[in-house]
């Protein structure tokens, strides 16, 4: 704006030119170095001098604080409209339709059958078969699988990168939809102050986190060319920190995993290197030998399958219900709450009805986490020896001529750590000799599975001949690698 072009700035209402305070205030204080007036017509107001730049920010501030307040009462809406069991998001994820709740308020997600097939297909493929996000679009693109019927973004025009990487990481597809992670101010709440609401899983939940796993190995993977077998599963756990081994190429030639020295509380730690040719081996053979006979394989970690298909459905039916029993719930005591607040209630007895339904809403809560921990074992043993016996399927006829990489996808599903152990044996006086300890932790043993990183695997050690063929047959070697 040129001074003295303008003599003053004319509009209808003063929140149709802006409704940010600041954004306002910036505005007329231009206007002011300009030499020019601000009119509004329908507040029947010259803003000019002292008092009309007071009357300026009063009204500016109210149409902020307008803005803000529909803003605050949408999301209230919102809130409580998820509380209610209604799924509030503004567009349909693929899998899914959205149909009007039997009250007549809100809607709830239904699923389409032949699109969670392909869900299915779309986790399969990106756990059991190392497809990225990219081939698996490409995939769906040249199969010509549609978006989704009911997807409702205008440039949807087919298949992209993002749509998979977003299904892929979407907690809505083992059954919980995250209605709200934020509080007003966009900070994120604490997982338990998070609104969930329960919907119909296209994926069992062991599926859905295989899958987050696989995603971050293959995060932490992309950072080196070489493809290490054991990457990020070693541990060297005769120190108490557990700390972990690394690949690294060996001066003299060839590969090794190492931890490097360490010095703690003034003791003095060696270097710790394993040669990766025989320890890897040793791994990939028992992954070998569960893909060429994988019943076998079933039979000696699978020991009794206690849980069959009925039993899995009933459970599924069950954590539903407990969590859309949790949301009625919570609704109820909103209700209370509101009660009270109009003088329905008195303060004691809203005090006593919230205080009885957090008891009930505590012990439905303690139900739902026994039903989780339980199928969480369930669909390990049912999912997991389907999904076992689909990989052997997959790559049986070619088992013997993978690459590293191969390799390597294969034994990140199987392998969960390999723990390390090494003792200072009596010292002849030229070098130091150690006794080492190898222990492979299985991915698929159920009986003490969780969802922890550490602990909770049924573990299974290398045999006898398994040492011997990793370190000799006196089962220890000198404090140099050997080859």
């Amino acid at each position: 704006m040129e001074k003295g072009k303008y003599d003053a700035v004319l509009v209808w209402k003063i929140d149709r030119l802006s409704r940010s305070l600041k954004h306002l205030l910036d505005i007329f204080e231009r206007l002011q170095k300009n030499k020019a007036s601000f009119i509004s017509l329908q507040e029947n107001i010259d803003f000019n001098g002292a008092i009309g730049n007071l009357i300026f920010q009063i009204f500016g501030a109210i149409a902020q604080f307008e803005r803000e307040l529909i803003k605050s009462r949408t999301r209230t809406g919102i809130l409580a409209s998820a509380e209610m069991g209604n799924y509030t998001g503004t567009r349909i994820p693929f899998g899914y339709k959205s149909v009007k709740n039997s009250t007549g308020k809100g809607k709830r997600l239904v699923i389409i059958p032949e699109e969670r097939e392909w869900v299915e297909k779309i986790y399969q493929w990106y756990i059991y078969e190392d497809m990225g996000y990219e081939q698996i679009t490409t995939k769906l693109q040249d199969l010509e699988v549609p978006l989704g019927k009911f997807y409702n973004r205008k440039d949807a025009s087919g298949w992209t990168k993002h749509h998979i990487e977003n299904l892929v990481q979407n907690p809505l597809y083992r059954g919980e939809y995250l209605a709200n992670t934020k509080d007003d101010e966009g900070n994120l709440l604490k997982e338990e102050q998070w609104t969930v609401v329960a919907v119909p899983p296209c994926i069992s939940e062991m599926t859905y986190e295989m899958a987050q796993k696989q995603r971050k190995e293959r995060k932490a993977n992309r950072r080196s060319e070489y493809t290490y077998l054991l990457s990020g599963k070693m541990y060297d756990v005769s120190l108490a920190h557990n700390p972990k081994f690394s690949g690294k190429p060996r001066t003299k030639g060839g590969r090794s995993y190492r931890r490097k020295q360490e010095k703690r509380d003034g003791k003095h730690y060696p270097v710790f290197e394993i040669p990766i040719e025989p320890i890897e081996e040793a791994i990939w053979q028992k992954v070998r030998l569960a893909l060429k006979n994988p019943e076998v394989f079933i039979k000696k970690y699978f020991n009794e399958q206690k849980y069959g298909k009925s039993r899995l459905e009933d459970m599924n039916s069950e954590l539903l219900s407990y969590r859309e029993k949790k949301a009625n719930l919570e609704m109820e005591q909103a209700r209370i709450e509101k009660a009270y607040d109009k003088g329905t209630y008195s303060l004691e007895k809203m005090e006593d009805k919230v205080r009885e339904l957090e008891e009930q809403i505590g012990g439905v809560e303690g139900k739902i986490e026994a039903i989780q921990k339980e199928l969480s074992i369930a669909s390990l043993k049912e999912s997991e020896i389907a999904g076992l016996r689909k990989a052997a399927e997959v790559v049986n006829y070619n088992l013997d001529n993978l690459d590293r990489k191969q390799k390597k996808i294969l034994i990140d599903l199987f392998v969960d750590r390999v723990e390390m152990n090494r003792t200072e044996l009596p010292s002849d006086g030229k070098r130091s000799k150690w006794d080492i300890q190898a222990k492979v932790i299985f991915r698929f043993v159920p009986e003490k599975f969780t969802t922890t990183e550490k602990k909770g695997r049924t573990e299974k050690g290398l045999t006898k001949a398994d040492v011997e063929e990793i370190f000799g047959k006196k089962g220890r070697i000198g404090g140099r690698p050997q080859t």
